[in-house]
């Protein structure tokens, strides 16, 4: 069968490989230039492997190849605005921070090594006929080409170019849907020596309410951080006009960051803002002819550091549901929508409610309660109680089956802290009348 693939990022370029593994024959159009040699890359947090990632990537025989390129996190540094720090683990095979650069040129090159597997790039999607189903482009010199593949897979993102014309006069549902906060990415470099100028086996999280900053280790030394500030207020993007109210905010809340990134304020103000957006989408496919993977169906708040992870396990749902049905290529895009749509719907949900959590981790003592009941519990009772992130993260238990489990305990964990009062309430009244 021959697919032809918009988008050779994470999905894109994962779902050619898987493909190319069957025996189809793939082409990947991209409109950025190759990742193999150009530096180009999309400015994007850091992204983190998890153990669904890591599975993904050995069923096709990169794990290895991946590993050597990631940095590995153990657990969460917290920074507090006194310098203390508070470190939480994260459990059995943490997490692998990897730059999105690298990740994109090991998943390119292993996928153009498949035999039936090309890739164009600097090559734009400009149109899809879904119902022959073909597809428009216009290369980096002016020139149109049209394909006309067997089925046409959309994994050119958020703002899918696909999407719009799979659902073009259709009943489609849509959602978009933007956090008030925005994000800009920072730099600390590595130390003279080489070293990290903080701890590297670490994911280091500043948490301060209504703003936030986190680092991922990177192997030449620096550290890539992502600082979340709102749009806008007194402590908002439109309020860092100059070098010296960005540093007057880092002295406030970050302010063991200001001496390890030179020209800080300068710095800051020179990067662009990006938006945090998600994305909910419905349907996935048309007519066995077109299909959408990844962010264009499922963008997510990056919070859980998911979003690849989960692109991975769409790849494979989708190489699974073609190899189930090799014959019917409406019912194994069907199969592919039916067995992902909850667990993406899922995800998206858990990852808005962990940007809140995340705000809050420093100023509510519920949340920091709960996460410390939560970890006594899953020592005590091993599998039988696995917080969230745990679950996530460490596992690969379906995101809708974790979302569910983690309701559950919470219910659990409320009762149990009712009762408590309860019965706390009864001894003190029980005591106040003796006396």
């Amino acid at each position: 069968m021959e697919f032809t693939v918009v988008g050779a990022g994470m999905a894109g370029a994962f779902l050619a490989l898987a493909l190319g593994r069957q025996g189809h024959t793939v082409t990947v159009y991209d409109r950025r230039p190759d990742p193999r040699t150009s530096a180009n890359a999309v400015t994007s947090m850091n992204l983190g492997l998890s153990r669904r990632g890591l599975d993904a990537l050995d069923r096709v025989g990169l794990l290895e190849e991946v590993t050597r390129e990631t940095v590995p996190m153990r657990g969460r540094m917290l920074h507090g605005t006194d310098g203390a720090l508070r470190f939480s683990a994260y459990g059995e095979g943490g997490i692998l921070a990897i730059q999105r650069q690298d990740l994109s040129a090991v998943l390119v090159a292993a996928a153009d090594r498949v035999p039936g597997v090309r890739f164009v790039f600097d090559t734009r999607c400009t149109g899809v006929d879904r119902d022959l189903p073909s597809v428009s482009f216009v290369d980096g010199s002016g020139n149109a080409l049209v394909v006309k593949p067997d089925v046409v897979v959309g994994a050119d993102g958020a703002f899918s170019t696909v999407r719009r014309f799979l659902h073009h006069d259709q009943r489609a549902e849509f959602t978009q849907s933007y956090l008030e906060w925005g994000w800009r990415e920072l730099r600390i470099p590595a130390a003279p020596d080489g070293s990290h100028r903080m701890a590297d086996d670490v994911f280091h999280l500043w948490p301060r309410g209504d703003t936030m900053m986190f680092a991922h280790p990177n192997r030449d030394g620096s550290f890539t951080c992502s600082c979340v500030l709102p749009f806008h207020g007194p402590e908002g993007f439109d309020s860092l006009t100059t070098a010296a109210d960005v540093e007057a905010l880092f002295r406030k809340h970050f302010p063991d960051v200001l001496e390890l990134v030179p020209d800080l304020g300068e710095d800051f103000l020179s990067r662009p803002t990006f938006n945090l957006v998600t994305v909910s989408t419905s349907p996935w496919t048309h007519e066995g002819k077109a299909v959408l993977i990844g962010d264009a169906c499922h963008a997510v708040y990056p919070f859980l550091a998911q979003g690849m992870n989960s692109a991975f396990e769409d790849a494979l749902e989708l190489a699974d549901s073609l190899a189930h049905h090799p014959t019917d290529t409406a019912a194994a895009l069907s199969r592919y929508y039916t067995r992902r749509k909850p667990n993406t719907d899922a995800l998206a949900t858990m990852s808005r409610h962990n940007f809140a959590e995340l705000r809050d981790t420093v100023r509510s003592p519920a949340v920091r309660l709960e996460r410390a009941c939560d970890t006594l519990l899953e020592k005590l009772l091993a599998r039988r109680w696995m917080p969230l992130h745990t679950m996530v993260t460490n596992t690969t238990i379906p995101y809708a089956q974790a979302q569910e489990r983690a309701t559950r305990q919470h219910r659990l964990l409320k009762l149990a802290a009712l009762t408590t009062l309860a019965a706390a309430g009864t001894v003190v009244h029980h005591f106040r009348r003796r006396q």
